[in-house]
C-alpha cells in the first residue's frame, strides 16, 4: 500500500482526492460551500457506494495512527458528511437563507482531523 493514494479497492474515489481529501473541518466546509452542486452530488454518490467498505477497512484502527492512503480514505469519509448536508439537508452547497459570503469560521474542532 506504500505510495498509493488510497487503499486497494478504492481506486474509483481517486478523482475526488485532490478536492475533497483535506485535513481540517473548516476546509471541508469551505469545499462544500464553494463546490457546484453537480460536483457535490457526484462525490456524494461515489462515496456513498463505497462508504460501508471504507468504514469496514478502517474499523478498529486508531484515528491518530492513520497515515498515507488510510488517512486519505478517512478524510474522504469526513468529507462525505459535508456532502451529505448539501445533498440531503440543504439541497444546495450552502445553508439556505444565509448571507454569502460570510465570515463564519469553525474555531474549535475535534483534535483528530479537526
Amino acid at each position: 500500500m506504500s505510495g498509493a493514494v488510497l487503499p486497494a479497492g478504492f481506486e474509483a474515489l481517486e478523482p475526488f482526492v485532490g478536492y475533497w481529501a483535506v485535513a481540517g473541518v473548516q476546509e471541508r466546509r469551505e469545499r462544500r460551500e464553494n463546490a457546484p452542486m453537480e460536483d457535490i452530488e457526484t462525490f456524494y454518490n461515489a462515496m456513498l457506494a463505497l462508504a460501508p467498505q471504507a468504514i469496514a477497512h478502517l474499523e478498529g484502527r486508531q484515528m491518530v495512527d492513520l497515515e498515507g492512503a488510510d488517512r486519505t480514505l478517512m478524510e474522504l469519509l469526513l468529507a462525505l458528511a459535508h456532502a451529505s448536508m448539501a445533498t440531503e439537508l440543504h439541497r444546495q452547497p450552502r445553508a439556505p437563507f444565509t448571507p454569502w459570503p460570510h465570515e463564519v469560521r469553525l474555531v474549535e474542532a475535534p483534535a483528530i482531523f479537526g
